[in-house]
């Protein structure tokens, strides 16, 4: 079983992969997912199917993107990540964000994981 911390660096590096079903089975079936954007924006889906469609979403607006984790605290089977996003826009994102546009976003990921699986992703940017 992986560690906590090799959990989530599969995890990024099946998203990074653009590999929707890797991704999903590094999650529970019950997996919880939060995206808190402020002021307005926050999003909350249970369940591989609600998440498989965001991810395959996120993929597809993206003709390039990239996670990278700055930095990594673990506690059991918490972990915190400081993360930096990087993409190029596919198509219109809105707030003036049109195709070929670069994005540029920090944020901190939360991870729980449960028996070598990732039962809740809480995202702030």
């Amino acid at each position: 079983m992986l560690t906590t911390a090799e959990l989530v660096e599969r995890y990024i590096n099946l998203n990074n992969d653009n590999d929707v079903e890797g991704v999903l089975e590094c999650c529970a079936d019950d997996i919880l997912f939060e995206s808190v954007m402020n002021p307005n924006n926050s999003v909350r889906l249970t369940g591989k199917q609600a998440v498989r469609e965001i991810l395959a979403g996120t993929m597809e607006a993206f003709s390039e993107r990239s996670h990278r984790i700055s930095s990594l605290i673990v506690d059991g089977d918490r972990a915190a990540a400081e993360t930096l996003f990087i993409g190029t826009a596919a198509a219109e994102l809105g707030d003036g964000v049109g195709p070929g546009d670069e994005v540029s976003i920090r944020g901190a990921t939360i991870f729980d994981t449960r028996d070598g699986k990732i039962v809740r992703i809480c995202d702030y940017s």
